[in-house]
């Protein structure tokens, strides 16, 4: 720090007194200086934020309507909880499953004639197996083999072996053309007519037909079941026209059994009426009204 001391002195030779500053050597103050404070710094602590205000909810008084009542519900045994029933009766069931229980009503409750109502009997269980397992071992070919047949006839025809034509295979005749024309020509041993046929017009005078030319006839279940031996969906009927030898013995036992049944009972298929059933509230009414009678008999007595 320089500090400034003016002395007065006098100079030799200077008759005048001259005012010079005269520059000192710092002289060390004896003012202590302080040394600035550090001022410690707090952290901040972090203030956890105010969690959100939830909005004070108003309550709505409700309005009770006094026309509504209120009905408390009792879970007890059978009370408001009811037990499991079976809702089939409240399905909604495919069209053609309702139309198929549609007409099997219709056909209970109507009267049906006797030209119609005969498909209704058919052959008993034991002997129309003994008949498919008959049928089954004259099935006409196959259609691959007809093929594979009929390719191997066109080579050799065409490599110069052509072989003389054989006599045709004891085989089903089926479809409802060829069935009526072997019993016209009474080459049919024995005719099989399905139950279901629809529409029924198309075999409803084979049986006639079949009696008048005295060709044995069945009536079977199923048009899907004499399709399988045909390699067809559905069939309506099949004619058997000649067996090997050796099934002769069983197809004239079968023919037999299904004569007894059909051919010689055919006079009184022809007078039975089918149908005419009444359903469970005609019948309840009609013995109510029955009982009603009997009463007033009673009391008259």
């Amino acid at each position: 720090m320089l500090l400034l001391v003016l002395p007065w002195r006098t100079f030799h030779g200077d008759p005048l007194c001259r005012l010079q500053p005269i520059i000192s050597p710092p002289v060390q103050s004896t003012m202590v200086t302080k040394k600035p404070v550090k001022k410690k710094v707090v952290p901040k602590q972090k203030v956890a934020p105010a969690p959100l205000a939830k909005p004070k909810k108003v309550e709505v008084k409700k309005v009770v309507n006094p026309l509504f009542e209120k009905r408390v519900k009792n879970y007890g045994i059978g009370q408001n909880v009811q037990p499991k029933r079976d809702l089939s009766r409240f399905v909604k069931w495919p069209k053609y499953i309702r139309i198929q229980r549609h007409r099997a009503i219709l056909q209970k409750r109507l009267k049906i004639p006797p030209p119609i109502n005969q498909f209704t009997q058919t052959l008993d269980k034991p002997t129309a197996q003994q008949v498919m397992k008959m049928l089954e071992k004259y099935r006409p070919e196959n259609p691959i083999a007809r093929v594979q047949r009929l390719k191997a006839k066109a080579e050799a025809k065409a490599a110069g072996k052509e072989e003389p034509p054989s006599k045709r295979a004891n085989q089903l005749r089926q479809g409802i053309n060829s069935v009526v024309k072997m019993v016209e020509q009474k080459k049919a041993q024995l005719v099989i007519i399905a139950h279901d046929v629809d529409p029924i017009e198309l075999v409803v005078y084979l049986p006639a037909l079949c009696r008048k030319m005295g060709v044995p006839y069945c009536i079977i279940k199923g048009k899907a079941r004499l399709g399988t031996l045909v390699y067809r969906k559905t069939c309506t009927c099949v004619a058997l026209t000649q067996v090997e030898n050796a099934d002769k013995p069983n197809l004239a036992k079968l023919v037999e059994t299904i004569k007894t049944n059909f051919n010689d009972r055919f006079d009184d298929i022809r007078r039975h009426w089918g149908g005419g059933l009444l359903g469970p509230k005609s019948m309840a009414r009609l013995a109510k009204l029955e009982k009603a009678k009997k009463r007033e008999m009673l009391q008259k007595n």
